[in-house]
């Protein structure tokens, strides 16, 4: 494996439980939880986490094509999101106030990945 692909790995990884982390604080239940009871969240804040939730997802299949092909990248990219939907459901249980900065670390590590994985492949065609 080499460092373009284990980067690339990384991002999905980063992408999607940022994706997921995003898409669960558009939940009332979990808005409720972090913001005290009967607090719902607005709808424009809604509209934006879901927006960025479905795009990190997106970058996570995309990250993950990259590290493994066409012919495994999806397979992979479902192992992914398994990991990191049981990830975001029990950090939601535990500890749903971190779930915020959790996303933003995820996803910023994601990107400097990303960013890694491009300049490894570049490397490695020169």
């Amino acid at each position: 494996m080499t460092a373009a692909h284990l980067a690339s790995g990384i991002a999905g990884l980063g992408f999607a439980l940022g994706g997921f982390a995003w898409l669960g604080l558009t939940i009332g239940r979990h808005h409720a939880d972090i913001h005290g009871r009967g607090a719902e969240p607005p709808r424009d804040q809604v509209v934006r986490l879901r927006l960025q939730g479905y795009l990190a997802l997106a970058l996570a299949l995309v990250a993950c094509v990259m590290a493994q092909g066409w012919a495994l990248g999806f397979v992979y990219w479902i192992g992914v999101l398994s990991v990191c939907a049981w990830v975001a459901v029990a950090t939601f249980s535990c500890a749903p106030r971190v779930m915020g900065r959790i996303a933003l670390g995820a996803v910023g590590i994601a990107a400097l990945a990303s960013i890694g994985a491009l300049g490894a492949g570049i490397l490695m065609r020169s």
